[in-house]
């Protein structure tokens, strides 16, 4: 690969890579602020942090603890 290709790939790639560590870090300080949750903490906790240096794990990881893993309390 030349540099060109190289520096258009990661311009691709550095969106999403962006939104996956936004989704995780609201994700572990929404993790961190709740009572209740469903699953023990500890597997959310090192799911997210493990699939947060994954592509596209972190997404789904994070995606499916804010839509399944919280309860609706605050």
């Amino acid at each position: 690969m030349t540099n060109q290709q190289i520096l258009t790939l990661i311009l691709l790639i550095s969106p999403v890579l962006l939104i996956q560590l936004g989704l995780a870090i609201y994700s572990l300080v929404d993790l961190a602020q709740r009572n209740q949750i469903r699953g023990p903490r500890w597997a959310w906790l090192l799911g997210l942090i493990i699939s947060a240096l994954a592509l596209p794990t972190g997404i789904i990881v994070s995606v499916f603890y804010l839509s399944w893993g919280r309860y609706g309390e605050a």
